[in-house]
Formats: C-alpha cells, structure tokens, sequence
C-alpha cells in the first residue's frame, strides 16, 4: 500500500466511516512462511525484479513538535466517555489525554497546519507527478490541494501522536454523532500511551510505506470496532435514531469535493473496514489478548490485514527497484518510490476494471515496489516491480495489468516465474526510453 498521505502522525476520524454498521449493531496462495526477504537475499534474474538488493533513497523530510505529556483535566461530558472505553478495551491511561471539542472549520486549520510537517508540498508535487504517470489519479492533480481539501469536508476528529492530543467535531455539550468520534479517538490514545504508536512515524520517516498502511490498518481497525461496541452499549434507542440522522446529516452537507480523486479518497478510507474484520479475525483467535499482541508485534503487510490466517508467519518479501535513472539520461534524478502491496494493488485496479477481477488479479502478491524518475522538465518514467506467490498468481496480474493500461504509455513485460515488472511514462517517447534503460 502507500503511506496515508500525510497523516501518519493524525489517527482519523471521518465522516464516511462505517457508520452503516453502527445503527445495526446498536438497534438489535502463500509464499514461504517467515520469509523475510532481507537485503543482498537474493539478485535479479532474467526477469530484472531484484529481491534484496540496496533500498532507493528516501527522500522524505519529517518535522515535528517533541513530545509532551498533557496535564489538562478532562471535562465531566469527555472524561465519561473515557471511562467507559478503557472499561470496552479493557486498558487504562497511564497519564491523562488532552481532549477538545472544535469546528470543522478548527480541525481542517489544525490538520493543514500539520501537512507542513507530514507531507511538504515538494514531496506532495513529487508523488503526485509518480501517481499521474502510473495513471492513478488525473494529470495535472493538485496532490496537496486534494488532501487539504478532504481535510476541510471529511475528518471530524484526530489524535496526534507526536504531543497526545485529542481534538474532535463538538461544543460545550456532545451529541450521539461526536461522542461517537471521540470513542474513536479515545481508544486511539488509549493504543498509544499502551503501545506507543509513534513506532508508525518512525516507520513512515524511513519510506517503509506498506508496513506503515498495515500498522495504520490494526490502529483504525481496533478504533472502529472498540467505537462501535461502545455505542452498542451506551447509546438508547432515542439516540440510535438521532445519531443516523446526524451522520446523515454530515454526509449530505459534506460531500467530497471535486478535487479530490477516487484513488486518494480510497486510500484515505482504506484502513478502516480491512481493518476492523483484521481485528475481528484475532479477536475470534485470541481475543482483546490477540489484538494486544498484534499492537506489540504489528502486521508488515495489507496482504496479512486481508488475509489474517497468514498473520503472523507469511512475510513480504523485499523487493527493490534499481537506479535507472543514470541509463534514461542526462538530468534523470530519482522523483520517489514506494513499497505497494495487496491492498494498493486492489484499489489501484479497481479503478478501471471490476473489483472482484482486482481482488483476484491482486491476490498471491509476495512483494512490490515503484520507483519513479525525473528529468525536471515536465517527463517522469516509472518501474514497478512485483514478486508473486505462484506463477499463476503472476500471470493473473500481468493480465489484469495490461487490460488496465489500455493505450496509456506504459507496457506489463512478460512474468518471468513469479516476477513481473511493468513500466509507465509520461509519453510514449519517454517509454520508449525506459524500456531501453531497463534492457540495457
């Protein structure tokens, strides 16, 4: 998967958060198991994908506040609620959480205010101009304007992990909808003070995007489910009935905006309905116990949140894009990469195809990564490189693959095994040059 753009430091709330299930619940093929594929395991073959090998620079710059432990007194409405999800969760505070009720408005200034720090706008440039190229989202997307923009109409809450503090949608008293957020948010700050989620930002500092997009999964997986049976318990049928027309309220007045493309949205969203049925798998395993040990030694992989019977022994295996940059060019710098797994692939090919066939064609995946280049003017050339389960998993994909690329610059190379490596350009010019850069 990807990093969650910008918001690995923020543990979300949003207003599209299955919040069908709520109402419902309230009103009644494997590779090698423990492959770890570490650096120099192994080189490329015939087909070029290099497992192991040296890992591209990452280019990420990170900027954050120190830590500090809050000393604010709960109010009476918020401490209640805090109560009673460490009794759901079956944790305690170890110090006490910062928490404030806001605007919309505040919190959009507040999670824009952090993008600065999470997501540059010259890193924000370069993704974008790697995800237009690979035709993810649209040419010509204002990557960073898009998630401000989704800031401004779809988060209702957060936690931040770098100071503990707790904001969510309210007023001086709350209502069945933002008691509901701050549930949510609660039990996050509950994870960090028992488990220190600030282990996802060291994770994302170092570029090591899928085992970010996984931890985030169990994060917001255990939130969703921990929010729901407190809602189960505590709201009255009254309630029940004034909290769907809340959230229906919010969703009508809030819609996506326009700038914000069907890929970005889905990955912001992604996390949560994975990860509550992840959570849910090892609640049936182990219980809150499972869930707990799973905090202590996180998933690596969305393959392992979609699949949760290959958690925790089935491992990506690494794989490592090599610097074409210097054989496309004079001036080709390397733009970015990211380690992508089952569920990028999933979302990514569901965009254009059906998603059953996506999830089929995504299935079997043992490891991926892109790396992407510039030459500066305007042109960018991208390699992803993948490693499957089986052959056959392989071949699904480059069929897949190469349905989904249609008559965009790009080119799915023949599987050589269980590798396959697929190229994109900026213009049919630029493929040209690449695939020379990767033969030669």
């Amino acid at each position: 998967m990807t990093r969650r753009i910008g918001f690995v430091s923020f543990a979300l709330v949003l207003i599209l958060l299955s919040t069908a299930c709520i109402a419902k619940r309230v009103t009644v093929g494997q590779h090698s198991p423990g492959t770890s594929g570490s650096p120099g395991a192994a080189g490329p073959d015939s087909s070029g994908v290099t497992t192991g090998g040296p890992r591209p620079p990452c280019l990420r710059v990170r900027t954050q506040t120190s830590s500090k432990t809050p000393t604010e007194k709960l109010p009476p409405a918020i401490a209640k609620v805090a109560d009673e999800v460490q009794q759901i969760r079956g944790l305690r505070f170890k110090h006490p959480v910062a928490a404030e009720a806001v605007s919309q408005t505040e919190i959009a200034r507040l999670l824009n205010q952090g993008l600065d720090q999470g997501f540059p706008k010259d890193e924000a440039a370069r993704t974008g101009q790697a995800w237009s190229t690979m035709g993810v989202i649209p040419v010509g997307t204002n990557l960073r304007k898009a998630v401000e923009d989704y800031n401004s109409s779809q988060v209702i809450g957060f936690y931040n992990t770098t100071d503990g503090r707790l904001v969510t949608l309210g007023g001086a008293s709350l209502n069945p909808y933002e008691r509901f957020a701050l549930a949510h948010e609660l039990t996050h700050a509950l994870q960090d003070q028992n488990f220190d989620l600030g282990r996802v930002d060291q994770l994302d500092k170092t570029c090591q995007d899928e085992r970010v997009e996984a931890f985030l999964s169990l994060e917001e997986g255990d939130a969703v489910e921990t929010s729901l049976e407190w809602a189960t318990q505590s709201f009255t049928s009254s309630e029940v009935d004034q909290f769907n027309q809340e959230q229906k309220d919010a969703s009508s007045s809030s819609p996506l905006p326009a700038s914000v493309p069907p890929f970005v949205r889905n990955l912001l969203v992604w996390p949560y309905d994975p990860g509550r049925s992840f959570v849910q798998a090892l609640q049936a395993r182990g219980g809150e116990q499972a869930v707990d040990q799973a905090f202590q030694q996180p998933p690596t992989s969305t393959e392992q949140i979609l699949h949760p019977e290959k958690f925790p022994a089935d491992r990506p295996i690494t794989v490592n894009v090599p610097d074409f940059g210097p054989r496309l060019g004079s001036g080709w710098k390397d733009l970015e990469f990211e380690d992508v797994g089952e569920g990028w692939f999933r979302l990514m090919l569901e965009l254009r195809i059906p998603a059953a066939s996506a999830d089929t064609a995504a299935a079997g995946w043992g490891g991926g990564q892109y790396r992407a280049w510039s030459n500066g003017e305007g042109q960018a050339a991208v390699v992803m490189d993948t490693v499957w389960d089986t052959q056959k998993d392989a071949s699904e994909f480059v069929q897949a693959m190469d349905n989904w690329l249609g008559d965009q610059p790009g080119k799915v190379l023949a599987a050589v095994g269980d590798k396959v490596r697929v190229l994109f350009a900026s213009k049919q010019e630029t493929l040209s040059r690449l695939q020379a850069a990767v033969s030669g």
